[in-house]
């Protein structure tokens, strides 16, 4: 199995996304690094946003915790850095035979740049090995894109159903 070197981030979604969004900032210090709108929308606001720790001048992750508004509150996914493309890759065998399935990857996102790979464990739970991702430093001032699933990777197979939540597994729910 591929060494997991630690937990890098958690995905929630809330339908109260600005309220808890500004919880977060207030109350933990942290800094947003990504905004993405409903694509036209950008005037009404942003409704995911990636956010990192607030080091100062040390380099952060592109982000420790991701929101997203929906219709529910609930946990997204979490990820794991590993140590390369060979770990995540050999990572992958490793989840498949213990029985989970590929929701998508191996691919490379925008936001982040991250390489990942996700994945759905036997109860529906996803879970996501990534390497390689950005880090910045607290000067950075967040970027704004269009949320769109043509939009999350800069190469890789199209976004799956199961990871939009349009299509999810059965178990995953």
């Amino acid at each position: 199995p591929a060494r997991v070197q630690r937990l890098g981030h958690v995905v929630l979604q809330t339908n109260r996304y600005r309220a808890a969004l500004d919880w977060y900032l207030e109350n933990l210090g942290l800094i947003v690094s990504d905004f993405q709108y409903y694509e036209g929308q950008r005037e009404l606001g942003p409704t995911m946003s990636f956010i990192r720790c607030d080091r100062g001048s040390e380099p952060a992750d592109h982000h420790t915790l991701a929101m997203t508004l929906g219709p529910s509150n609930r946990y997204v996914h979490s990820a794991y850095q590993v140590a390369d493309l060979d770990a995540l890759a050999a990572g992958g065998e490793v989840l498949l035979d213990a029985g989970y399935t590929r929701s998508w990857g191996i691919g490379r996102h925008i936001q982040g740049s991250q390489i990942f790979d996700y994945w759905r464990d036997p109860d529906g739970f996803m879970v996501e090995h990534f390497t390689d991702g950005d880090m910045f430093d607290n000067t950075l001032e967040p970027g704004w894109a269009p949320m769109t699933a043509s939009g999350l990777a800069q190469w890789g197979p199209p976004a799956t159903k199961d990871f939009l939540g349009l299509k999810p597994s059965k178990d995953s729910l």
